[in-house]
């Protein structure tokens, strides 16, 4: 997804904070024209952005872990 990302698609990602904060994170996903769908447990966060912006977003300072929803086999809905 990071090296070969569809222009058209929608990326679902989990994201667990480093030395990060909100405020940061906040920042990273208006630049990666992203939002904070919601949080998970244990502190996890629940984001969506374009494909073409997960490389960009990944490379934030203070992130502890970045995840697609598919690996971690949530069941998102995605409405379709």
């Amino acid at each position: 997804m990071r090296k070969q990302p569809f222009e058209d698609e929608t990326a679902t990602l989990v994201v667990e904070l480093d030395e990060a904060d909100q405020s940061d994170l906040d920042a990273a996903l208006d630049a990666a024209d992203g939002s904070l769908e919601r949080e998970l447990q244990l502190g996890s966060l629940l984001v969506t952005m374009p494909e073409t912006s997960v490389d960009e977003f990944c490379s934030m300072d203070g992130l502890a872990r970045v995840e697609t929803a598919d690996t971690l086999g949530l069941a998102i809905d995605d409405g379709e």
